[in-house]
Formats: C-alpha cells, sequence, structure tokens
C-alpha cells in the first residue's frame, strides 16, 4: 500500500471516527414543500420554451446561466434586447426600460383616448386567458373621467414625452418612437439610446441636458 494510500485512509478515518456508512446528500426542498429543482424545471412549459426562444435569437446557449439571464423582461422585445446590449449598468438597464415602459404606456393610454386600436405589439409574452370577470396587469383601472378629459390628460402625457426627446436630434428621436412604439428593427443604435436616456431623465427627474450629434 502507498503512502498516499495510508495518508487518505488515515484523513477518512479521522473525518468519521465511528465508521458510521456515508449518507447520500439530502435534497433541499421548497416552500411548498417539494424538493428544490433547477430554475429551467419551476418555469411552466409555456414560459420555458418562450425563454428558450430568446436564448436562441440571441445566439446563446441553452444553460442555466443564460435562461435566468433571458428572463429579464426586456430581453423579451427588439427595444429592450438592444438597450441591454449597450447599456453602462444594471441599474441603467432597470433605468431606461422604465422608459420604454413608460413610452409604450403613454402611447397606449392616447390610443385608447381617441379610440385609436392598441398598436403595440406583444413581443414574446406568455399569454394566459384570464377570466371575464378577472383582471391582469394588460387591463386598464377603472377610469371615470369623461372622454373629453381623458384626451387632454392623454395628450399632456404624450406632449411630455416629446418635449424629452427633444433634448436629443430629431433623428434619434424618431428612431427612438419607432424601435420602442412599433417594434421594428433597430438602424441607429445610437440615436435609440440617445432618446431612451432623454426620457429616463425626465422620468427620473434629473437635470436636462441636450444628449444630441
Amino acid at each position: 500500500m502507498t503512502a498516499h494510500s495510508k495518508a487518505a485512509k488515515r484523513r477518512a478515518k479521522k473525518a468519521n471516527p465511528l465508521g458510521l456508512p456515508e449518507l447520500s446528500e439530502s435534497r433541499r426542498r421548497e416552500k411548498d414543500g417539494h424538493f428544490h429543482r433547477a430554475t429551467e424545471d419551476r418555469l411552466p412549459d409555456a414560459e420555458r420554451e418562450t425563454i428558450k426562444t430568446r436564448c436562441r435569437h440571441a445566439g446563446k446557449e441553452i444553460t442555466m446561466t443564460n435562461i435566468r439571464e433571458m428572463r429579464a423582461p426586456w430581453h423579451g422585445c427588439v427595444a429592450g434586447r438592444a438597450m441591454a446590449a449597450h447599456s453602462r449598468s444594471e441599474q441603467e438597464k432597470q433605468d431606461l426600460w422604465s422608459a420604454i415602459c413608460h413610452m409604450r404606456r403613454t402611447q397606449a393610454a392616447f390610443d385608447r383616448a381617441i379610440g385609436a386600436p392598441n398598436r403595440h405589439p406583444k413581443c414574446m409574452k406568455v399569454e394566459f386567458l384570464p377570466s371575464e370577470l378577472s383582471a391582469d396587469a394588460d387591463t386598464p383601472p377603472v377610469d371615470e373621467r369623461s372622454d373629453e378629459e381623458r384626451v387632454q390628460d392623454a395628450t399632456s402625457a404624450m406632449m411630455q414625452v416629446e418635449g424629452w426627446l427633444g433634448h436629443t436630434d430629431s433623428r434619434a428621436a424618431c428612431e427612438g418612437k419607432r424601435v420602442v412604439i412599433q417594434d421594428e428593427p433597430v438602424r441607429d443604435w445610437v440615436g435609440l439610446m440617445s432618446a431612451l436616456r432623454c426620457v429616463s431623465d425626465g422620468l427620473c427627474g434629473r437635470r436636462m441636458h441636450y444628449r444630441g450629434r
């Protein structure tokens, strides 16, 4: 017997002086009592396939790390993916995603106020069929304003966004609206990021400054 084997036996005996049989590693349970599952296994089938599709579109392998990354909401649309690829930090991703969502909510409210159909696509979003009496995140709150008040408020919100976009060049502002609202391919990512940063400045109450080229 080699010295290496003897040393290994001594270490094993020291770690288990009573010579008890080794137990298999216990499986951790979740709060609902079920055994712990990998992130992918915990996702509903429809959402899991959506996340895998996002990985393939991004040219990433389907691994647990990439699945966790691709669950971020901004990976579900063209504007979000471009924004995430060119953001300077995780905090900026959060801020610019808020800007994207605000632009879409403002446009949707304006469209509803003037009776136009909702133009914004639900990009790669997992759809569920809510019951007729239930409400979800897309259900607008009860609005007791008059038609005239709704149009006036929606117009004011739109003008505010347009004012924020006025702090960049017109080409960047048009790129931001085209990609964010219409979900069309990005042609000018520098312009898109400039437009989103202007809207984010306005939303966050930061001092506005010109971001145009």
